[in-house]
């Protein structure tokens, strides 16, 4: 697979599961998370900044992406960079309902978006790899 290949299967398949680093104890922290958008400027993410995650990428933005569909596996990893215009808080805003009782609420504050760029890139897909082989790496 290529950078346009991986693209396409992640918005196609926007479930990731992404794992962070806890702000307290430095553990591994993976929970379930749906892609914004993914194209050739990285891969977004949107957020409630209440929760841990938000927090956890605030202080060590570097993360593991993980997507999964029809036996194919893509890791993705990088450095988060958190985007702050408030033009796009209120498009995310209003394009993701979940967001917008927190806003009303609290403001476009609520809203937290970070985007992944320059990550690396590993596919695994039938058939498998010879264990041990080495990985192949894409840059995003």
């Amino acid at each position: 697979m290529d950078k346009r290949e991986i693209l396409a299967f992640i918005n196609k398949n926007p479930v990731a599961s992404m794992a962070t680093i806890d702000i307290n104890g430095g553990k591994p922290h993976v929970r379930a998370m749906r892609t914004y958008s993914a194209d050739e400027d990285g891969i977004v993410f949107n957020m409630e900044t209440p929760k841990d995650v938000y927090k956890e990428l605030s202080k060590n933005p570097e993360v593991e992406l993980c997507y999964f569909a029809g036996g194919t596996q893509i890791r993705i990893s990088g450095r988060m960079e958190e985007l702050t215009d408030p033009a796009l808080k209120r498009n995310h805003a209003i394009n993701r309902p979940i967001l917008q009782p927190g806003v009303a609420k609290e403001g476009l504050d609520y809203v937290g978006i970070f985007i992944l760029r320059h990550g690396k890139a590993t596919v695994l897909r039938p058939p498998l790899p010879v264990p041990g082989s080495p990985k192949v790496y894409i840059d995003m």
